[in-house]
């Protein structure tokens, strides 16, 4: 025996078991919280007890579930009563809780292929999401001037309002939801031979079913104004209509991948093939419907590598019929694209379209330019790019300025190292994905190699992976895919049976690689304090809001933004006086009382009408190195969805708050 091994080996097993209990009790905190959030009620809490014990009983199944349920996590909160309810967060962290249990207490199978799919590029990617969310909740705390009272605000968010709220973790915990997604998907299907194809067809079926959500709309709005199609065409969006995900190109990006995914299903299937060709047509009218161009563009890229992956090997006339199919399908797509929806293919609005998106590559990389390595922080990249001034973007957009590139929206958030680690994931991938179809030309797997090339296609046109939904669906359809490419090589070396690994790497390639990721690693934590102090320099505390929308402009050309039922600003120490802009929003045009705090302190209680008036809050003199933090309590509030008829908007609205008149 080695006696070098024997103790790191025990090291090693320990260590892993401790960071099997933390994530596992990790994640059970983060469900009890919908238990004790403020709008639960017994059927939520009864459903989600439910659900977690099938989680830990039959992992793979409730991973099933959650596949197929991804885009109807609106229509589930409203069932329940609960409509600040991010439901489809609810059940990917339960499935990710039960697979962890699972995997930990009786499945030693499962946890080793867990294990093995945590490769360095996921580790380092989590861990860069991680470090700069830490960075950035140290700033947001110093600049609450609260300290500990920052502290219990996130451990309260962490037990009850995690999945009812919107703080500054929730895109970083995102991307760490996909990631292991990403992860325990690719576990499964090495694990369960049987899981892959299971999980397309979830896939599959759930768009297929959120498609057809978009048809009812459709039939709805003609039911009650038949002319509405053509009304619909001459305005400056045209027709588009995608009811359940807000963001047109991303509900094309998720369609897409499942259209293709059910086209390579329905190849490999004899007997229910029809049905599957079937349950792609709603997918195709929710794909066109989001009156995106570069979807249609994307589906026929996936197209492309399906009919060379697939349907040049096969030979049947009934396989070759259903590319004859999809093909005619998509040209149709585009021929009526200008009459249908509204917009030309290739006119003057695409190309007013390229030139946008070209002067937002343009201001990303003014945005990656100011923190090149590390990236200037997870959802920061609207506020780094409102200080670019762009005649074209300041004329044609007043709000939010999302990259429209998931790529630049890495490479501007997570820096160079960021993108460069997203790039190794889906590249290490791809190349097991172009193995094993070279290999076995396997229909269900060019089916999800075709849906992920179509969804990478729309990513550089838009941003699906910052739509949660969406951004879920992509990271399931790359670990079937990789978890199927993995399970392709061992069966073609069935003598290289994998086996637990010791802890001392056996190659030297394999030694300098263990040890690049460490260091690696440990130089991302060592620079929190050095990022920290960079960037409490520089931010402007004024820019810092909790609580409050994007920017919107009345018909007078007022800017406001929404409220929830609390807002927080914060402005300089140097300011003496504050004058706050709100008005009523209230349906019903009732006043609505608005308390309002001055670092913690009870300073003023008005009511307010639909007109707007202006709150003045006077600031004592104190040491202008610290801000000042405005803390907003609106009551009563309203939710959209029970004040307009149709809305499907579970969001609860306070008042609007215009721009603020910050005398110094």
């Amino acid at each position: 025996m080695d006696l070098r091994i024997g103790p790191w080996n025990r090291v090693r097993a320990l260590t892993a078991a401790a960071g099997w209990i933390v994530l596992i009790l990790l994640l059970a905190i983060l469900l009890l919280s919908v238990a004790f959030a403020p709008g639960s009620n017994l059927v939520v809490r009864l459903t989600l007890a439910g659900f977690c014990i099938l989680a830990v009983a039959r992992p793979a199944d409730s991973l099933l579930v959650t596949t197929a349920l991804l885009g109807f996590g609106v229509i589930l909160s409203h069932l329940a009563h609960d409509p600040a309810l991010r439901v489809t967060e609810v059940l990917v962290v339960a499935s990710l809780g039960g697979a962890c249990a699972r995997a930990f207490v009786r499945d030693p199978r499962l946890r080793r292929a867990i294990t093995d799919q945590i490769s360095a590029p996921v580790a380092l990617f989590a861990l860069l999401v991680v470090v700069s969310t830490i960075v950035w909740l140290r700033v947001y705390q110093v600049h609450s001037g609260e300290g500990w009272e920052y502290v219990q605000a996130l451990l309260h968010f962490a037990t009850v309002g995690y999945f009812v709220e919107a703080r500054e973790v929730v895109s970083a915990a995102t991307i760490l939801e996909g990631l292991a997604l990403y992860v325990v998907v690719a576990a499964f299907c090495r694990a369960d031979d049987e899981f892959f194809e299971r999980g397309l067809r979830m896939l599959a079926v759930g768009g297929a079913g959120l498609a057809t959500t978009s048809l009812i709309r459709l039939w709805e709005i003609v039911l009650r104004n038949p002319h509405i199609v053509q009304e619909l065409r001459a305005t400056n969006l045209g027709l588009r209509i995608s009811p359940q995900i807000a963001d047109y190109i991303a509900a094309g990006s998720y369609f897409s991948l499942c259209w293709l995914v059910a086209l390579g299903v329905a190849i490999a299937s004899t007997r229910r093939r029809a049905a599957w060709v079937a349950a792609g047509a709603p997918l195709i009218a929710g794909l066109y419907l989001t009156g995106s161009r570069s979807v249609i563009a994307a589906a026929v890229g996936g197209l492309i590598v399906l009919v060379l992956s697939v349907f040049a090997r096969q030979r049947a006339a009934a396989v070759r019929g259903i590319g004859a199919f999809a093909v005619i399908t998509l040209i149709v797509m585009v021929i009526s694209f200008p009459r249908m929806i509204g917009h030309d293919v290739a006119g003057e609005t695409a190309r007013a379209s390229l030139w946008m998106r070209a002067e937002l590559l343009r201001v990303g990389t003014h945005v990656i330019g100011t923190r090149p390595l590390f990236g200037v922080g997870v959802d920061r990249f609207y506020l780094v790019a409102a200080n670019v001034t762009s005649p074209l973007l300041e004329s044609q957009w007043q709000s939010r300025r999302n990259p429209h590139n998931d790529l630049l929206r890495f490479a501007g958030e997570l820096g160079l190292l960021g993108l460069s680690l997203f790039l190794w994931i889906l590249i290490r991938a791809g190349v097991r994905l172009r193995r094993a179809l070279q290999a076995t030309g396997d229909p269900l797997l060019a089916g999800v190699a075709a849906g992920l090339i179509a969804f990478l296609i729309t990513s550089m046109v838009s941003n699906p992976l910052m739509l949660r939904e969406v951004s879920y669906a992509f990271w399931i359809a790359l670990g079937l895919a990789a978890g199927r490419s993995a399970a392709f090589q061992r069966s073609a070396r069935p003598s290289q049976e994998a086996k637990p690994a010791p802890f001392v790497p056996r190659t030297r390639f394999a030694r300098f690689r263990f040890t690049a990721a460490l260091l690696a690693g440990g130089l991302v934590v060592a620079f929190i304090p050095y990022r920290v102090r960079q960037e409490l320099t520089t931010v402007d505390p004024a820019r810092v809001s909790y609580g409050l929308s994007d920017w919107e402009r009345e018909a007078d050309g007022t800017r406001y933004r929404w409220s929830g039922p609390e807002a927080t600003v914060f402005v300089t120490g140097r300011a003496r006086r504050v004058e706050i802009p709100v008005s009523g929003t209230l349906p019903s045009g009732v006043p609505q009382h608005v308390q309002v705090r001055l670092d913690g302190r009870l300073v003023n209680d008005i009511a307010v009408g639909p007109a707007w008036q202006p709150l003045a809050v006077v600031l004592p003199a104190r040491d202008r190195a610290k801000s000042r933090r405005i803390d907003l309590t609106v009551s009563p509030t309203w939710v959209r969805a029970d004040a307009m008829i149709g809305s499907e908007d579970g969001s609860v609205v306070g008042v609007k708050v215009g721009e603020l008149n910050v005398i110094r």
